[in-house]
């Protein structure tokens, strides 16, 4: 019983934030239930040779652990201790899940097996799949009992159908083009120094931006990339005030104009400026697979920050608040984010492939933004 609670103690001090992993690992933990518990031993390693061969016919990046092989490296590690080395048992047993597999020779010999297959890396952690079988057990029970683990493994398999178990990998390109373009006009009679006068105010907006990024998935949520930002917006404001107000007592004739003019064009690295763009801060790509045979894409990300240009001019006659300055440059940052979802898409968690490519077009009713988003990627996994 020590040994169990050791083993299990191990496994839950690992680092399980390690998503960049090739492989994915699977702990077979075992609990003997019955009289007989000595006699059955041996069928975790018939159960875990029988998971494997029908989990690799899916998934081929699954690597198996049970309770045996941890023994077994503990024992590995302590006589390379003993020489002045070590091994990485960390790396080792690093498990995204865990096989709970209880077994037992129930009263009127009754074999009896119970497993649930849990996500190591999802919070909460829930069971993702039950099975459980019940045979009778005899003179020769292996014969029916391996034909119940199949049974087991079987069901444990398929309750993976929608999960991303080996991860996919791959470039995913997506260019969003944003425009505004609005004019608005303002325009009525006023009076002053007792005659009629006119008041106009123009408002011209005329923005655009393009981000084009490259997200690399690399593991099951994890990703970089880079984007290229190109940046341009105008802002023009234009007023012809005849009652302009320069105190309580004072009015007059007065023209107005304001542009500012904000822009950031980078298309290269802050490294070496290869045009490969501005490195992502921040990525992660979820990948949810549907019941009905179809999935969706999620792409989270955030850029790390560039820099934004601002000139401001304002000019102004009449008879007072006369203006003619130089115009005002700033610098600012700039960073860009991602958020979007693609899909739904046929496919499955089981392809080898998944590969789409299109073109989204979106306008905003209330900014009159129009957006353009395109994008490509093909996925693979093992």
């Amino acid at each position: 019983m020590k040994i169990r609670y050791s083993i299990l103690c191990i496994l839950l001090l690992l680092d399980f934030s390690n998503t960049f992993a090739q492989q994915a690992k699977f702990f077979i933990k075992s609990t003997f239930v019955g009289a007989r518990a000595k006699e059955i031993e041996g069928v975790v390693g018939l159960f875990a040779s029988i998971f494997a061969d029908q989990i690799k016919q899916v998934h081929s990046c699954v690597v198996i652990t049970t309770e045996a092989d941890v023994g077994t490296m503990l024992g590995q590690e302590k006589q390379l201790q003993l020489l002045g080395s070590h091994s990485d048992i960390g790396a080792n047993l690093g498990c995204d899940y865990l096989i709970s597999i209880k077994l037992g020779v129930l009263p009127g010999d009754k074999f009896s097996v119970n497993a649930m297959l849990i996500p190591l890396r999802k919070k909460p952690v829930v069971p993702i799949a039950r099975a459980n079988t019940m045979c009778d057990y005899n003179q020769n029970p292996y014969p029916q009992i391996e034909a119940n683990l199949n049974e087991v493994a079987q069901k444990l398999v398929d309750g993976l159908k929608n999960v991303e178990v080996c991860p996919f990998k791959g470039i995913i390109n997506v260019k969003v083009v944003s425009t505004t373009k609005d004019n608005q006009k303002e325009e009525y009679s006023v009076y002053c120094n007792q005659s009629d006068g006119i008041y106009i105010k123009k408002i011209t907006i005329d923005n655009f931006s393009e981000n084009d990024w490259a997200i690399n998935k690399i593991g099951r949520e994890t990703a970089t990339g880079s984007v290229k930002l190109n940046l341009s917006e105008e802002l023009t404001i234009e007023e012809e005030n005849w009652c302009y107000e320069c105190s309580p007592k004072k009015q007059g004739p007065r023209t107005y104009f304001e542009k500012i003019t904000t822009y950031s064009d980078i298309q290269g690295n802050s490294s070496g400026g290869d045009g490969s763009g501005i490195n992502v801060d921040s990525a992660r790509v979820i990948l949810t697979f549907l019941d009905d045979g179809s999935y969706t894409v999620r792409i989270k990300a955030t850029s790390k920050q560039g820099t934004k240009k601002t000139i401001k001019e304002v000019k102004a006659q009449g008879v007072c608040d006369n203006s003619n300055n130089p115009p005002e440059k700033t610098t600012n940052k700039i960073d860009e984010g991602l958020y979007e979802l693609l899909g739904p898409f046929s496919g499955s968690a089981t392809d080898k492939t998944l590969s789409q490519k299109d073109t989204i077009k979106r306008v905003d009713p209330i900014t009159k933004e129009e957006t353009t988003i395109t994008y490509e990627f093909n996925l693979t996994r093992e």
